[in-house]
């Protein structure tokens, strides 16, 4: 099986461990950064007594990128940038490689952006949790809470079967399973969670704010079978042999014909798409669009080619001093013919819905965070 419509690269979505250290790293890693040795004035330092984190955008999207930007608030209620660049002729007063930079949700980049964790349900909770503290004096340090976004997440996604081998079928698309439910986050009083399962592979997960999604046709999900496999092409015909030397010469030998192509191995069938939603939403199914397609057709093989003529023999002189003519080279033998291409596979089944309670709706085993939207949502009067 393999998925046609790219879900934020992998299918499975991984947590990423900040710390300060890895930080650190890539701040020095590079080439235009500060010298090792430039640090802020002790002055200076001395006056900051807090620092503002301003990111450009109020909320962001799971694996996206949040540019940032830090200053410094003096005493004296003057704020000082930290700066992203360096110029050795006109040092900043601050710069981001002054503050150690930390996150449970997010990589520091070299120049103080973040790249935020990819898996929507491990911050679906929290937000993006930011923190910026002087490295110079740690009791100045400020964190922010960038809430979630998933307007930007796909939501249309195609699975495929795997292609035929040469002259054979292509697998049948894989089945899958959509559990869709609507639940609440301290960010979003509606939230639509979508758990996608192919086969037996652990679901992936999309979220929705439900007050800003379409009606109908939100997510759709495509299972289609495989591509079949091209046909085997044919054989190439042999070369004809040489004509012997004499007197008359012997013409060649004509090539053989080459083979006809092998058929193209047919599409495979479309799989099932399955929708599960909670009992007393029932509504939300149409929410999915599942769609069940056969593979293409493999295409026939090619003919083989026709293997060449051989070389005419060498006229010999005879008895009379009299040289005898060269003898004609053999006719080339006919190329096959292309195999015949191979209908497209069938369509599978038509998707069906299935309702289930909504405790039991993502199956017993949940990731943390979409636990605790389920508790939340028991909770809930």
């Amino acid at each position: 099986m393999r998925l046609l419509s790219p879900m934020m690269g992998d299918v499975s979505l991984l947590r990423h461990c900040v710390t300060s250290f890895c930080a650190t790293i890539l701040v020095f890693g590079c080439s235009h950064a500060p010298p090792p040795d430039f640090a802020p004035d002790p002055g200076l330092v001395a006056q900051v007594k807090d620092i503002r984190i301003v990111t450009s955008y109020a909320r962001a999207c799971p694996g996206s990128v949040i540019a940032a930007s830090y200053e410094a608030v003096l005493v004296s209620g003057e704020r000082v940038p930290f700066a992203r660049s360096y110029d050795k002729k006109h040092p900043p007063r601050l710069h981001v490689v002054f503050l150690d930079r930390e996150s449970p949700d997010a990589v520091s980049q070299q120049d103080g952006d973040w790249v935020t964790e990819r898996d929507p349900l491990a911050t679906v909770s929290t937000g993006f949790r930011l923190t910026a503290t002087l490295r110079a004096n740690s009791n100045v340090t400020s964190t922010v809470v960038v809430p979630p976004y998933y307007g930007c997440m796909p939501h249309v996604f195609t699975f495929s079967g795997d292609e035929g081998r040469p002259g054979e079928a292509g697998d049948n698309g894989p089945d899958v399973t959509v559990r869709l439910a609507q639940l609440r986050s301290p960010f979003y009083d509606k939230l639509y969670v979508a758990g996608i399962q192919v086969g037996v592979a652990p679901p992936f997960y999309i979220l929705g704010d439900a007050t800003s999604v379409a009606p109908a046709d939100w997510l759709v999900v495509e299972s289609r079978g495989g591509r079949g496999g091209a046909g085997i092409a044919g054989v190439n015909g042999t070369d004809g042999a040489a004509g012997d030397a004499g007197c008359p010469a012997q013409p060649g030998a004509p090539g053989g014909n080459g083979g006809n192509g092998g058929p193209g191995g047919s599409g495979g069938r479309g799989g099932r798409v399955t929708v599960i939603v909670p009992v007393d939403q029932p509504l939300l199914a149409g929410l999915v669009e599942g769609r069940s397609r056969g593979g293409a057709g493999g295409p026939g093989g090619a003919g083989g080619t026709g293997g060449r003529g051989g070389k005419g023999g060498k006229g010999q002189t005879d008895q009379s001093n009299r040289r005898c003519p060269d003898a004609a080279d053999g006719p080339p033998g006919r190329s096959g013919s292309a195999g015949p291409a191979a209908n497209d596979g069938v369509p599978g089944p038509r998707s069906i819905v299935l309702t289930a309670p909504s405790r039991d709706l993502f199956g017993v085993q949940v990731p943390p965070g979409l636990g605790a939207l389920l508790e939340r949502l028991q909770r809930r009067p």
